[in-house]
């Protein structure tokens, strides 16, 4: 059953776990002139609670700027339904939003396991499948910092997937707050992590080559994003100097079977293009003339 009602703002009350939507300024000021001109297009829901109070369900944004606006109270949808469904209701509307504040979705899929609901449950509420829903549970249990900048929309839950490849919780750790504190987007940041990562293991296999305890070495952020790893050659590259194109398998192998029997690009499109000119004879087209980094160009 569902009763339109009029009531007073301080009669309902905010649960601390609800899934909370994120409007853009254009967002926020488009809401604010449409309930200006024309009202609440779209009421608010609560439920009402056993003390006379209302627990809100879904509306946050529309009373916040109604009482900006000087508003007191306002209609209200008061329907009659348990924590569990009315937690269901609320995150169901915000998530169709398609933005959000991500430790409000782990608290909730949490307040919902406490509540008895199942993941199968859960994969009928959420759009992911259950090992994601897993995956963002535990997002609330990350350290406070890196919780923050989550709730902050600095870091996604993808800095924290690829965090995980760091060997150690010190080394994640450190990762995200460094990713946090340079604002890194997931693609730096993802560079970032192959580089420390292979950085960890060289020095681990040089110390075991020597009988001696690694000597991890510290983490020097801008260095370790200076380079990609070419998926064709192998080789790390200046990241400008990277690019993601789109390439046919058949040209793919063919790259890297040249670069893996002639050495780096630099010098093997320069034997190439030797190779080809004995084969066929002058005249050719001059291929052009490749100058490694810092170097004179390679011998044709």
């Amino acid at each position: 059953m569902v009763e339109l009602k009029e009531i007073s703002f301080d009669r309902v009350r905010i649960p601390e776990v609800r899934v909370s939507s994120i409007l853009t300024e254009e967002q926020k000021a488009l809401m604010g002139s449409t309930i200006k001109e024309v009202g609440v297009v779209q009421d608010p829901v609560v439920r009402a609670l056993p003390d006379g109070y209302y627990e809100l369900i879904g509306g946050r944004s529309r009373i916040l700027e109604l009482q900006a606006q000087g508003h007191t109270k306002a209609l209200f949808k008061v329907v009659e339904t348990e924590e569990k469904t009315a937690l269901i209701m609320n995150i169901v509307e915000n998530v169709a939003r398609g933005s959000y504040d991500y430790i409000s979705i782990s608290r909730s899929i949490r307040r919902l396991r406490q509540l008895g609901a199942s993941l199968e449950e859960l994969e009928r509420v959420f759009p992911w499948r259950r090992r994601w829903i897993e995956f963002l549970e535990e997002l609330q249990d990350l350290p406070g910092d890196v919780v923050a900048g989550i709730s902050a929309g600095r870091l996604t839950p993808t800095h924290v997937q690829l965090a995980l490849e760091l060997p150690t919780p010190y080394e994640q750790h450190d990762g995200l707050r460094t990713a946090l504190n340079l604002r890194w987007d997931t693609g730096t940041f993802r560079v970032f992590v192959q580089n420390r990562v292979e950085q960890i293991e060289r020095a681990r296999r040089q110390a075991a080559e020597q009988g001696l305890p690694p000597e991890i070495p510290p983490v020097v952020p801008d260095q370790l994003i200076q380079y990609k790893q070419c998926l064709c050659c192998g080789y790390k590259k200046p990241r400008e100097q990277v690019t993601v194109q789109s390439i046919c398998e058949g040209c793919l192998t063919l790259a890297k079977y040249i670069t893996s029997q002639l050495g780096v690009p630099e010098e093997a499109i320069n034997t190439v293009y030797a190779a080809l000119s004995a084969y066929y004879g002058q005249p050719q087209p001059q291929a052009p003339r490749v100058t490694p980094p810092g170097g004179a160009p390679s011998p044709g």
